[in-house]
């Protein structure tokens, strides 16, 4: 087998892997990491996290120099010519060694004509081409910490993007647990309401048939035609409120709604509840409060970066910079460089800025940003005191699940031992018809009652693994 081909078998197995177990039965963990792996809003704040990232660097990238170049090439259709000074044009003059200087009797000596100026030059003419070239570079050295501040307040937005994605998962997971759960109580509910239902339409007919003997009235024959019919469109909500549920699984996951089969039902008893672990917890990990101590940490840095602006604080940064700029006229052929029409200079620069007087704007972003912070504080102890409270309301209704299971399920035992009891003293002529199949009615509502109880359980179980971050 080529390597190509192993790569497909392999890409065609791993995209089979998904239906397969759907298809053999899903773990609830299971259908929360496929959500995960597959959700837009996770995938939208993981990029949102990224994006806070590279703010990050972007805010740190601003305390490095800086460096810039500027370069430019012009051409002149008509330069100036400028003048020409002709050699002598200015004057001229002989100097002459006067009689005896250089010695007694010597004779005048002349030292030539000498001419002003000795040659041709040009003044004020330019070249076709001209060129220019410019290299700085700038760094800031002390800023009163406004720099500092701006990268700190960057990283707190990239932990903020992070709290989000966190509370984006969490919300995954909780919606996969409420769609599961809702499946489960759909299904249980449906198989029992389709029991029940063969039972109404029972008792329909034998209603009907002590009505045609003349044993009963045609009151009693509506009814049971009323209770089928009730117990009926209870069915249709939940064979429908399960292709809902199984449809948001399907969406969730990407798999096939139809294709998906559950591989566990509700758990048997309720989880150890710590509540104050429960609430240390929370109180470590919960997205809300998390999300509202880092609001007051930014509130804090943009308030040192505020006072960092006030009046008479200058900046100081260093500048350095380096022109080059000449002309060079640039011939198609025969160019030689002419090194006399450049210039170079390079200037070293210490700069200093500073406010004077800005009408007070810069005391009042000050206070600004105190009630800032003092909102944000605020905002905090809000919010600890709600996971506190959330916490407790969720104990509670975890608690008041567990009671309602225990108490449902001890009546649905008894149902079922009246229905055994109901069946065999049917079966030895003790009890009439009517008799089993109002114990067979009473089972199952107390079938489906345990059955609500054990759904609220499990979605008050839920609340609190959202809560805390793991499950209790």
């Amino acid at each position: 087998m080529t390597l190509r081909k192993t790569w497909l078998v392999a890409a065609a197995l791993l995209a089979a892997a998904p239906m397969a177990a759907a298809a053999e039965g899903i773990s609830l963990d299971q259908a929360v990491a496929l959500a995960l792996r597959g959700a837009d809003a996770v995938r939208l704040r993981e990029l949102a996290a990224q994006k806070a990232r590279l703010a990050v660097d972007e805010a740190v990238a601003k305390a490095l120099p800086q460096v810039g170049l500027q370069a430019s090439a012009s051409y002149l259709v008509n330069p100036p010519q400028g003048y020409t000074v002709s050699a002598g044009q200015l004057g001229s003059f002989t100097p002459t060694i006067p009689p005896n200087k250089l010695g007694p009797g010597s004779p005048a000596v002349s030292l030539g004509t000498l001419s002003i100026p000795e040659t041709d030059f040009n003044i004020g003419a330019q070249q076709h081409d001209s060129f220019s070239l410019s290299a700085s570079l700038s760094q800031p050295l002390f800023t009163w910490g406004k720099i500092s501040g701006a990268i700190d307040l960057a990283s707190l937005a990239a932990d903020l993007a992070g709290n989000d994605l966190a509370a984006a998962r969490r919300d995954i997971q909780r919606e996969v647990t409420r769609a599961w759960d809702g499946a489960l109580l759909a299904a249980g509910s449906a198989e029992v309401l389709a029991r029940l239902k063969d039972t109404a339409a029972e008792v329909v007919s034998d209603r009907q048939k002590a009505f045609d003997d003349g044993t009963t009235n045609r009151e009693g024959v509506l009814q049971a035609q009323a209770d089928l019919s009730q117990v009926a469109a209870k069915l249709i909500d939940a064979e429908q409120a399960r292709l809902t549920s199984l449809q948001s699984l399907g969406i969730l996951t990407g798999l096939d709604p139809e294709g998906i089969v559950l591989a566990s039902g509700f758990r048997d008893t309720l989880p150890k509840l710590d509540e104050q672990a429960i609430l240390a917890a929370a109180l470590r990990s919960s997205t809300d409060l998390s999300a509202s101590r880092t609001r007051v940490k930014q509130a804090g840095r943009k308030l040192a970066v505020e006072k960092g602006g006030a009046l008479l604080l200058p900046d100081v940064a260093l500048g350095v910079t380096l022109d080059v700029t000449g002309q060079e006229d640039v011939p198609y052929a025969d160019w030689s460089w002419d090194p006399s029409g450049w210039n170079w200079d390079v200037i070293i620069s210490l700069g200093v800025k500073t406010t004077v007087f800005d009408g007070l704007a810069a005391h009042s972003r000050i206070a600004q940003a105190q009630k800032d912070v003092d909102m944000a504080g605020a905002a905090a102890a809000q919010e600890e005191k709600l996971v506190r409270l959330s916490v407790r309301q969720g104990v509670e209704a975890a608690l008041r699940a567990q009671a309602a299971v225990e108490e449902k399920d001890a009546a649905w035992q008894d149902a079922q031992e009246r229905l055994h009891d109901a069946q065999s003293s049917y079966d030895n002529g003790l009890v009439s018809r009517a008799d089993l199949r109002g114990a067979q009615i009473l089972e199952g509502t107390a079938a489906l009652d345990l059955l609500a109880a054990r759904y609220a359980r499990e979605e008050a179980i839920a609340d609190i693994t959202r809560l805390a971050g793991e499950t209790p």
